[in-house]
């Protein structure tokens, strides 16, 4: 899944002020730091998502054929399937 730097931006801003109204974090940090800090996870574990789903596309795609003949299952469904696969090979929470 692909995300704009502005929408983490304002993910990241979500967050803090949600853990700071419900009191679920005490800064250590300057605000600046922090903000970096979890966008760049939020980056992170989204590129590592879309990694996790161009290899679930490549392997359907090298499939197609098996696919096709599987008239019960459509492709979304197994693309799903085996993101799903992946994820969890890789330790990986979607």
């Amino acid at each position: 899944m692909k995300i704009k730097p502005g929408q983490i931006e304002r993910l990241v801003g979500q967050l803090l002020k949600t853990y700071r109204v419900d009191e679920l974090m005490v800064s250590k940090a300057a605000e600046g730091e922090i903000r970096t800090k979890i966008g760049e996870i939020i980056a992170q574990n989204f590129h590592e998502e879309e990694a996790i789903e161009d290899e679930a596309r490549k392997m359907l795609a090298s499939h197609a054929g098996q696919v096709k003949e599987v008239k019960e299952m459509d492709s979304y469904k197994m693309f799903i399937l085996i993101k799903q696969k992946l994820a969890q090979k890789r330790g990986f929470i979607l």
